[in-house]
């Protein structure tokens, strides 16, 4: 009981602190860019109808830098430092694509930032996203990134038509938000369209990103880590602490499921994206563990244009209960209660008989065995200020 309280105390006192949060001009002026000078541009207008969510995830991470690592702002590395968080984008031999690459392995005495994927929330260590801008601060593309795959953390995209000049950033789970070198875009002969003009005329379709599978128990483990570290919680908060942050569960008779994170007729969770000069609030991700502790749906939601966090996803084959997960950017991880699967069962009926006899019943197959660690760290282990850049 007194621990709980004391939870509920430091959870309050966060949640006060994050509320009266603004950024300052300058960070205000790196979350808009040069897309504020600029903002009667098609080009802006379009992407902005689009999706909110890349100028939202990016201005979460500048949210999260200014608080846990630095109040200066993005981490840029210099000459003669460690390259090791740095992600350096280069150009196809046309001009047409491009790929960011975080470190810089291939030199002599170089390193790759790792990619380690863990259930372990100590050792679970990646880059979570590469983001990349263009010259008027929109953003071209975002990727969530799978820890089992081995380094080099790279992504590989088209550039779109416009683009003169393009800035990657990428997010390491411990250390923060970082800033590559600036790349000029070189335009073949054939192109037509003046360069003054190009700025007008650029198309991005940057949006929402879901983590592959098989990162899936990474993300989780990074998410205990976050809730022991920023939250001083070894658990995941519950309906105790609110139930506008909880994920509730609805089974379908038509084999789907369905979440939503608050209460029909209660508090509902706000799905708020960034307008550049107030922190975002929103659920990013809503995720689903069966019986067996797998992981076996994980979505990462788009505050664009939407009211609620939900998700839908086709009921698992052999799931007997299902307990939902969502992460609040600010508020922290939440599990909902667990709830029951009617069981399921194949029915055999023969052609030469119809008496009991003649029935099979087939057990469904097990959904596999792949467990969610539960937080078992201390969050005293984990702080923000002993970090190994």
């Amino acid at each position: 009981f007194f621990c709980t309280k004391r939870i509920q105390r430091r959870h309050k006192s966060y949640q006060q602190k994050i509320a009266k949060m603004k950024f300052p001009t300058s960070i205000s002026t790196l979350l808009l860019g040069a897309a504020a000078a600029s903002s009667s541009s098609n080009a802006i207008a379009l992407a902005a109808e689009s999706s909110g969510y890349c100028p939202t995830i990016y201005a979460d991470f500048v949210r999260r830098q200014l608080a846990n690592f630095s109040p200066d702002g993005i981490f840029v590395a210099q000459e003669g430092e460690s390259q090791k968080h740095t992600p350096f984008l280069t150009l196809s031999d046309d001009g047409k694509s491009a790929t960011v690459i975080v470190g810089n392995g291939e030199e002599e005495g170089g390193v790759y930032h790792p990619m380690s994927a863990s259930t372990d929330p100590l050792e679970v260590h990646f880059v979570t996203h590469i983001l990349v801008k263009d010259q008027d601060g929109n953003f071209i593309v975002n990727e969530a990134l799978d820890p089992t795959v081995a380094a080099p953390a790279t992504i590989t995209f088209a550039v779109p038509d416009g683009v003169t000049e393009m800035v990657a950033y990428e997010w390491c789970n411990k250390h923060g938000l970082w800033a590559g070198p600036a790349v000029q875009v070189s335009f073949s002969e054939t192109e037509t369209v003046p360069v003054q003009e190009k700025s007008l005329e650029v198309s991005t379709e940057c949006s929402v990103s879901d983590f592959p599978e098989a990162a899936w128990p990474s993300v989780h483990a990074d998410f205990l880590r976050l809730q022991a570290q920023v939250f001083e919680s070894e658990m995941p908060f519950t309906e105790a602490d609110g139930e506008k942050h909880v994920p509730y569960i609805t089974v379908n008779e038509d084999g789907t499921s369905s979440i939503l994170v608050g209460k029909v007729g209660g508090p509902i969770h706000p799905m708020n994206g960034s307008d550049g000069e107030t922190a975002p609030h929103w659920i990013t991700e809503i995720y689903v563990v069966d019986q067996d502790g797998k992981i076996v749906a994980m979505k990462s939601l788009d505050p664009t244009g939407v009211t609620e966090a939900t998700m839908a996803f086709d009921t698992p084959e052999g799931a007997t209960t299902m307990q939902a997960y969502s992460w609040c950017n600010i508020h922290g991880l939440y599990e909902g209660p667990v709830t029951e699967v009617e069981a399921s069962a194949e029915v055999e009926i023969t052609e030469e008989a119809t008496d009991a006899d003649a029935v099979t019943v087939k057990e469904a197959p097990s959904s596999g065995t792949a467990a969610v660690v539960s937080l078992s760290v201390i969050a005293s282990a984990l702080t923000l200020t002993a970090l190994e850049m």
